[in-house]
């Protein structure tokens, strides 16, 4: 049995899990971006999820042979900063590639820290060329254990940042970019004119209809005029609720993530959480022959399952 605790930039999750079995789960919404002010958040917030972990199932730390860690707390502004490695890059080259070691002031088990993937080697500058990763390719080695996919194979991880990656035949990354498409839907919901039309609703699915209007808009007429139209929309036409002009607001800002899509004849596997992952589903039907979706276990739990693939030798 093992620890998996997948650290990312708000929040971090701490799974138990033995032989791709989930046991339990605990999240703590604190994240690498906590560490940059300094402090001990991180910390505190990793000592007491373990803690909370063994407690409430009635364990102690010989139970657990190591904590593997992946994403944003293995950066420097986590618990440790490690380099990544350079594409093309699998299960051996992490595991070959994955560092111990010890806090004794958070727990008296090993850590093992994940490296993530570059796309570029050091001294590079051509920027076309270079993208990062945290914590994907730790879901990656989860997702090809859970779906065996067909390779090579196109692997589409929306969140915060949309990640599209390209696996070989081998099943290693072999490239991919990132576009913080994510971001960019939140920001324009929260911090600017729209928010009074959208009313701070989150949908957990997405009128397909709305979003592909805003999607189509922004073809025809660019994204920030298909932005301003939904003000335009709530106050002047009032024919969609707030849920509907989320939708809309979605497609608009999908629009570059779409037409940047070309038509792709390798399997197209669509992983992260909804609502941006029947979002995509939705709007690449006739850009992928063979495309599919992952179901919210397999989603939810795919880095923990890729942690203890790469560290539960060890």
């Amino acid at each position: 049995m093992i620890i998996a605790i997948d650290g990312g930039t708000t929040n971090t999750r701490l799974t138990l899990i033995e032989n791709r079995h989930i046991v339990a789960r605990v999240k703590r919404k604190v994240g690498a971006r906590d560490g940059i002010t300094g402090g001990n958040l991180l910390r505190e917030a990793v000592k007491d999820g373990i803690r909370e972990l063994l407690y409430t199932n009635k364990l102690d730390e010989t139970d657990i042979r190591l904590v593997a860690l992946s994403g944003m707390i293995g950066s420097e502004n986590g618990l440790a900063a490690i380099p990544h490695i350079t594409s093309p890059a699998g299960l051996p080259e992490l595991q070959r590639a994955t560092i111990r070691m010890s806090f004794p002031d958070i727990t008296s088990l090993p850590l093992f820290f994940i490296p993530g993937v570059k796309t570029f080697a050091n001294g590079e500058t051509e920027l076309s060329a270079m993208d990062i990763m945290r914590g994907e390719e730790t879901e990656i080695v989860g997702i090809l254990g859970l779906q065996s996919p067909k390779l090579p194979a196109l692997i589409i991880m929306p969140g915060s940042h949309f990640k599209y990656v390209d696996i070989d035949s081998s099943g290693k990354i072999a490239g991919f970019r990132t576009t913080l498409s994510g971001e960019l839907i939140r920001a324009a919901a929260e911090n600017t004119i729209l928010q009074s039309s959208l009313r701070g609703v989150y949908p957990a699915s997405l009128d397909p209809d709305c979003l592909r209007d805003g999607y189509e808009y922004a073809r025809c007429h660019g994204i920030g005029e298909a932005l301003f139209k939904i003000r335009v929309s709530a106050n002047f036409i009032g024919d969609r609720t707030p849920e509907q002009l989320y939708a809309f607001l979605t497609g608009v800002l999908l629009k570059d993530d779409i037409d940047f899509f070309s038509k792709s004849d390798k399997p197209v596997y669509i992983a992260g959480s909804n609502p941006h992952r029947d979002a995509l589903y939705s709007l690449l039907q006739d850009k992928a022959a063979d495309l599919a979706r992952l179901c919210d276990h397999d989603a939810e739990f795919c880095s923990a399952i890729g942690a203890e693939l790469i560290c539960g030798e060890m």
